[in-house]
């Protein structure tokens, strides 16, 4: 084959998949994606009663560069204005959770069979906040579920553009983009009825290999019928009780972490 007919084929493979590439996002719909993204974070700010699936996955970056992937579910209850359970569940098994009842934070660890509180009255938010500013703890999407998250948002709304309209779990949505400081995030929003998050993807750009959380939700309610008892931790028969280890504070010798 001649040097003229290998650019002609070649020409013609790129045409056949470029035509499947969608263009850059036209910039008249950046208002359409903030109103949107707007919507949807008013509803969840406003939100008194929740609760949530989500099945989550997130690249771990190792010394070598490589990202190795990891997965957990999560089930979130909140009830405001001083309420909220965490329970995870990794793909390895392990179990862990956090709960706040108003007046403390616990984690807990079902397989380690250790647990720790805090004491931290107030706000669902103002505790969560703490747990996760202060303790320096992982809570992810903690942000999603705050009080005050659409004023977050203020200031990456004018980022956000709208990138089409996808099919995602059978659900129809709009997918829309906007950027962050450190992170790029894209947003499937369901397009009928209620403006929720059915999944999200989240880049951290500036972090090293730049590693992605993705996150898919399942089951949305928003007047979760829960007892009290949610709420209160009981810790299991033989659990020991162990320190928050808190920013500034050694870890003792023979301290477990939660």
């Amino acid at each position: 084959m001649t040097e003229r007919r290998i650019g002609h084929t070649l020409a013609i493979i790129v045409g056949l998949l470029m035509a499947g590439v969608r263009p850059s996002v036209a910039g008249g719909e950046e208002k359409a994606a903030a109103a949107r993204i707007e919507a949807m974070a008013n509803l969840l700010a406003q939100a008194q009663r929740l609760q949530v699936t989500v099945a989550c996955t997130y690249d771990v970056v190792q010394d070598s560069g490589e990202k190795i992937e990891f997965g957990e579910r999560r089930e979130l209850t909140l009830r405001r204005p001083d309420r909220a359970r965490f329970e995870v569940t990794r793909r390895d098994g392990a179990r862990r959770g956090l709960i706040f009842d108003g007046t403390q934070l616990t984690a807990f660890d079902l397989d380690e069979k250790v647990y720790a509180t805090v004491a931290k009255p107030g706000t669902v938010d103002a505790a969560l906040a703490y747990y996760t500013r202060n303790l320096k703890m992982r809570l992810p999407l903690r942000e999603l579920f705050a009080a005050d998250f659409p004023q977050k948002l203020n200031d990456v709304l004018g980022s956000a553009r709208l990138v089409g309209k996808e099919t995602v779990g059978g659900v129809a949505t709009d997918h829309v983009a906007f950027r962050g400081d450190t992170a790029d995030v894209q947003l499937w929003i369901v397009r009928d009825g209620d403006p929720l998050p059915q999944r999200i993807v989240i880049t951290y750009r500036l972090a090293e290999g730049q590693p992605q959380f993705e996150a898919d939700f399942h089951g949305w309610t928003f007047n979760p019928d829960v007892p009290e008892s949610v709420f209160r931790f009981v810790p299991a028969a033989g659990a020991e009780k162990i320190p928050i280890l808190t920013p500034g504070r050694e870890r003792q010798a023979g301290e477990k972490q939660p």
